[in-house]
This record gives structure tokens, sequence and C-alpha cells, in this order.
């Protein structure tokens, strides 16, 4: 459990629902997936500097973002699960690596992006890489239940990744 203070409404609330034990090295972790974590979650650091003790800054928005980042790595983990059954495992991190790169020349050329843009492109791009292989199975497409999970946070242009 990790306390975060939400600066918009001047109050203090306790997040649990995140894999681990340790916050601070599920954070730090977590943002190696999506960058923009460090954005939406900002680390505060106690006095006596005991890790054990640090607290988190954020604003309403900004831990929404963050708690929808996070069930959809719990849903792209499942899918990938799935495809490593199907497939193999190296396969399934090939998809994610694929998707990786896509959000990296994304990046690239197309400079406004915001990091949670980028962030949900990642998302994007994976649940795609992955749709394409399951509907082999006869599996139902994902990428309409992200959209709709991700209307009105990110522009139009992002949400269908049409660039």
């Amino acid at each position: 459990m990790f306390d975060i203070y939400l600066t918009d409404l001047q109050k203090k609330v306790q997040f649990k629902d995140y894999p681990g034990e340790h916050p601070v090295k599920f954070v730090l972790n977590f943002k190696k997936i999506f960058p923009s974590v460090m954005e939406l979650m900002l680390p505060v650091l106690p006095e006596n500097e005991n890790l054990e003790e640090m607290t988190w800054e954020s604003t309403s928005h900004d831990l929404e973002i963050f708690k929808l980042l996070l069930t959809g790595w719990g849903v792209i983990e499942l899918r990938l699960n799935a495809i490593a059954q199907y497939k193999n495992r190296n396969f399934a991190d090939g998809l994610v690596k694929k998707a990786q790169q896509k959000r990296k020349d994304i990046s690239k050329t197309q400079p406004m992006l915001s990091t949670v843009d980028l962030d949900y492109i990642f998302m994007h791009e994976v649940h795609g890489l992955i749709d394409a292989e399951l509907v082999e199975l006869g599996e139902k497409f994902y990428l309409p239940t992200l959209r709709e999970l991700w209307k009105g946070k990110v522009a139009d242009k992002v949400l269908q990744a049409a660039f």
C-alpha cells in the first residue's frame, strides 16, 4: 500500500491495487513499461530518507490515468500469457518489442505527443498485434474495449493511433 497526496483535492488516499509488496520497487519497474508513470506519480522522499515511508503526489486525474495503465497492463499480461501458450514465450515477448519499437518510431515522428499518449499507443499496438494473432482462434478484438476505456483521456487521433 502506498500513500498518495492528491494536490488538486488537498487529500491523502491510500492505493493498494498493485502487484508486489514494495511500492517503490513496483513504481520503478512499472515506469520501465510506461515512462509516463514518473510524471503521474511524483515521489516525495521523507526527511529521514527512509524509502519505507515514501509518499507520492498526484492529481485525481493523473491517478485515474495511472490506474488505467495498471489495469491495462494486467490485461496485456493475461493476453500475452495466452499467446505464449498458443505460440511460445519468445513470440509473445517479440510482440511487446515490436510495440515498443512502434512507440519509439511514433515518438520521433510525432514529437508533440505526451508520454501518456505514447504509453496509450504502446498498449494499442500490443493489443493490435495480439488481436491479429488471436483472431485465428475466434477471439474477439480487444481494441474497441481499449478505446472505450481511454475515450476522453487522450485525443481522438491518439485513441485511434492514426498518424
